[in-house]
């Protein structure tokens, strides 16, 4: 019984492609994964039977084993060579012409959702163009991200420097999560690479009770700092709160309390209340998450779609790792046992907690695979849970090292495929990016004589119109076309006279207008996309 189950992952790959609609976490080639799967169906067989039979010697086939530095090595050398480029991964263009346009306009992007995230990467771009290197956000989100990646594999070289030819190094490369190192465009690689030095801390110190004091101040300092990069971490106070209930002494308690409270405030008000109140300008309160927080309705949390969205980001970033959780739960019970007896152990399952309530309460607005990353950062820490079991093993399991390779060849077919961009994607980034070095030459003026508050939601709605007119000029003729120009011009000429007269200070007048205004960007939208761009003006 326990061996068949080691065909579950084959054959839930056949099953998915077989479905009306391939499911958006095999982005590759459907005759591939076919392929695979078949061919690994015969590995597995081979390797079990061998197993049964006592054929293989696992002493000496360890020793033919390459090392966990010299597979990350090479595997580094593929990050490089396969760097996302798929823009309905993620925000996509509208994530880098944000980065971009605030950057032109008031000198690096902030937000007060990922405050050191975008400032990072704006700053990054801005010593880029200063050598004249490159002015492309793409560059600096890339070299961020890869800097990102070569810390998750030092991270896990020094989780598993105990045995250095184990494979383990193959769990990480198995989850889909390690793709946030492919030169990804998107605000959650830092964050994440600030998560792991997190659960490297917790590893150090949540096995020791008394380290109580180094515990719970790193531990609050960290995931304060998170915070800051990424407001997702908010989540983590529940592990701050289990930390302080099991690792402060009686007599302590609310001393630690009071501290860890006073040292969190600390690290993070300063930099919310210098953007919402005294920077020029302050934070557009109209796109924050943090007033405008998009949780699920309550009836929603537990529904057919949702569990499915839960359970297709859980295959896509953590297929392996939570499979092999899962199977050494039901059929090793003793070894499971021990294995979460572990203080460290207990605390990242308290993590994988934290980031599980997210995943139920945040509701997806882009929508799948868009918000792959957004929603999946419990990967990192059922991924280094299935990393610790398999290093604790006395003897290596040979019967999982096909699946193992299998799920890393799974992985690779989606970089591999992620890889390839969209001309027309490329060519409209292209335009915009020039859109946004005329728009703010041309308007850098008008934006810095507004009040501080008005700048930042000014700008984007203006650049909005801006470049509608602007793209829409250069697509081959279609019937609607001088109409979404002129819309495009009206709305802009609205929108400057709302702010310069007041009209939007009142609510229902500006609601009226985006209501409108939203109506000609969904007409320019799917003009974009069925039509060419036939005269673009680079």
């Amino acid at each position: 019984m326990k061996s068949l189950v080691l065909y579950i992952p084959y054959l839930f790959v056949l099953v998915a492609l077989v479905l009306p609609s391939k499911p958006w976490f095999f982005p590759g080639d459907a005759y591939t994964y076919i392929l695979l799967s078949i061919a690994f169906i015969f590995i597995q067989s081979i390797v079990l039977y061998g197993k049964r039979k006592n054929i293989w010697n696992i002493p000496t086939l360890v020793k033919f084993l390459p090392p966990n530095w010299l597979i990350a090595s090479f595997y580094f050398l593929f990050m490089l060579i396969f760097p996302l480029r798929n823009r309905n991964w993620g925000d996509g263009i509208l994530l880098l012409e944000t980065n971009l346009l605030e950057t032109k306009l008031f000198g690096f992007q902030f937000t007060l959702d990922e405050i050191l995230e975008s400032i990072l990467h704006s700053n990054l771009n801005q010593v880029l163009t200063f050598f004249h290197i490159s002015d492309d956000p793409v560059v600096s989100y890339s070299i961020l991200s890869y800097i990102a990646g070569v810390f998750f594999l030092f991270g896990f070289l020094v989780l598993g420097k105990n045995k250095t030819k184990d494979l383990s190094i193959l769990i990480l490369l198995s989850s889909g999560g390690i793709l946030l190192g492919f030169g990804y465009a998107e605000h959650y690689t830092l964050v994440t690479a600030v998560h792991l030095c997190l659960y490297l801390f917790l590893y150090r110190y949540a096995k020791d009770p008394k380290d109580s004091d180094i515990l719970l101040y790193g531990s609050t300092c960290i995931v304060a700092l998170s915070m800051l990069f990424h407001l997702v971490s908010g989540y983590l106070v529940i592990l701050l709160v289990y930390l302080w209930y099991n690792h402060s002494p009686k007599e302590k308690k609310i001393k630690h309390l009071v501290f860890c409270t006073l040292l969190g405030s600390l690290i993070l008000f300063p930099w919310f209340l210098y953007f919402s109140i005294f920077h020029d300008p302050i934070v557009d309160q109209n796109s924050t998450h943090l007033i405008h927080p998009p949780f699920y309705p309550m009836k929603r949390w537990i529904s057919l779609n949702h569990l499915k969205e839960i359970s297709s980001v859980l295959v896509w970033n953590v297929f392996f790792s939570a499979f092999y959780l899962l199977y050494q739960w039901r059929f090793q019970k003793e070894n499971w046992k021990q294995f979460i007896s572990n203080q460290t152990h207990q605390t990242l399952f308290v993590v994988v907690f934290c980031f599980f309530l997210h995943g139920f309460l945040h509701n997806p607005q882009l929508g799948f695979p868009a918000d792959w990353d957004l929603m999946g950062f419990y990967w990192l820490p059922i991924t280094i849970l299935a990393f610790m079991y398999w290093r604790e093993e006395k003897f290596l399991s040979l019967e999982w090292i096909p699946v193992l390779v299998f799920s890393v060849i799974l992985v690779m077919v989606s970089a591999i495929t992620l890889n390839k961009s969209n001309t027309k994607d490329d060519l409209v980034w292209e335009i915009t990016k020039k859109a946004i070095h005329r728009y703010a030459d041309e308007n850098q003026s008008i934006i810095q004589s507004l009040p501080k508050a008005d700048k930042k939601f000014f700008a984007k709605g203006d650049f909005l119109f801006f470049k509608g007119e602007y793209i829409t000029k250069q697509l081959c003729d279609f019937p609607e076309k001088e109409f979404i120009i002129n819309k495009m011009i009206n709305h802009r000429k609205d929108w400057k006279a709302g702010f310069l007269n007041g009209k939007f200070k009142i609510k229902s007048e500006l609601n009226v207008f985006l209501t409108e205004a939203t109506k000609t960007n969904v007409l320019y939208l799917k003009s974009l996309e069925a039509n060419m761009i036939c005269h673009p003006k680079l």
